[in-house]
C-alpha cells in the first residue's frame, strides 16, 4: 500500500463524508443539469475520487453501470452504505488514479470532483489519456478542480513586497497552477472538444472559500 493510500485510508476510517470541508450532501448543479441535456451521454458512468459516494449514488439513478472509484477502501464502504440507503445500484472499486482498471470505451461519462487535483502534475497527461481511453466516442468528462482562495497580501507585508518584486521582474506567480484553464487545455487530448471551461469562487458549507475550475469536454 502506497503512503498516499495509507493517508487517505486513515482519514476515511476516522471520518464520515460530512466531516470533510468539501463535502456536499447532493450532486453538484452542473451534474444534475448534464442529465437533462438532449445530448447527454448514455451507458455507464465513472465517479473518480468518489469519496463516500454522493455523486455515485446520483449517477446510479441515471446511468448503468455507475461505478465509484476511490483510493481508500474505507471511503468506498461508506459509498456502498449510502447507495444502499438511497435504494440505488452502484458499484465501487478501490484503485489509485491516474491508472484506471477498466476496459477501453467502458463509459459514457467520467465525473471528477477533486480527483485530478490530488494527482501529481507529471501524471496529468496520463490521467487525460486514461480518461480518453475509457470513454466511448461521444462520451463526456465533467471535471472540477479547486484550491483554497487566497486573499491578496498587504502591500507592506513580507509576502506583499515579494509579490511586488516578482511583478517588477516579470516573474510568474508562485504556487500551484492547476486551476488555470490554460493549463488544462495544454494537457487535454486532441480528441476532446471543449463544451465548458470556467473559473469561479465557491463558498463551501464550512465557510471556506475555494477557487474552482469547472469543465465539460466531449470526446470526438
Amino acid at each position: 500500500m502506497s503512503e498516499k493510500r495509507q493517508i487517505w485510508e486513515r482519514q476515511w476510517r476516522q471520518r464520515s463524508g460530512e466531516d470533510f470541508h468539501w463535502y456536499l450532501n447532493e450532486a453538484p448543479r452542473e451534474l444534475m443539469e448534464l442529465t437533462e441535456r438532449p445530448d447527454r451521454p448514455t451507458g455507464g458512468a465513472l465517479d473518480l475520487g468518489c469519496g463516500n459516494g454522493v455523486g455515485t449514488a446520483f449517477l446510479a439513478a441515471h446511468f448503468h453501470p455507475a461505478i465509484g472509484l476511490d483510493i481508500a477502501h474505507a471511503a468506498t464502504k461508506q459509498g456502498k452504505d449510502l447507495a444502499r440507503a438511497k435504494g440505488v445500484r452502484a458499484e465501487f472499486v478501490v484503485a489509485e488514479a491516474p491508472t484506471l482498471p477498466f476496459r477501453d470505451q467502458a463509459f459514457g461519462l467520467v465525473f471528477d470532483r477533486g480527483c485530478l487535483q490530488a494527482i501529481p502534475r507529471s501524471s496529468w497527461p496520463t490521467y487525460f489519456n486514461e480518461v480518453d481511453r475509457v470513454l466511448v466516442p461521444g462520451g463526456m468528462l465533467q471535471l472540477y478542480v479547486s484550491r483554497p482562495s487566497r486573499r491578496p497580501p498587504k502591500l507592506l507585508s513580507t509576502r506583499g513586497l515579494r509579490a511586488r518584486i516578482r511583478r517588477l521582474q516579470g516573474r510568474p506567480k508562485s504556487g500551484p497552477s492547476f486551476l488555470s484553464p490554460g493549463v488544462i487545455r495544454e494537457v487535454l487530448p486532441d480528441s476532446f472538444r471543449e463544451l465548458a471551461l470556467e473559473q469561479f469562487e465557491f463558498q463551501m458549507k464550512s465557510d471556506v472559500t475555494r477557487q474552482f475550475v469547472y469543465a465539460l469536454f466531449k470526446k470526438g
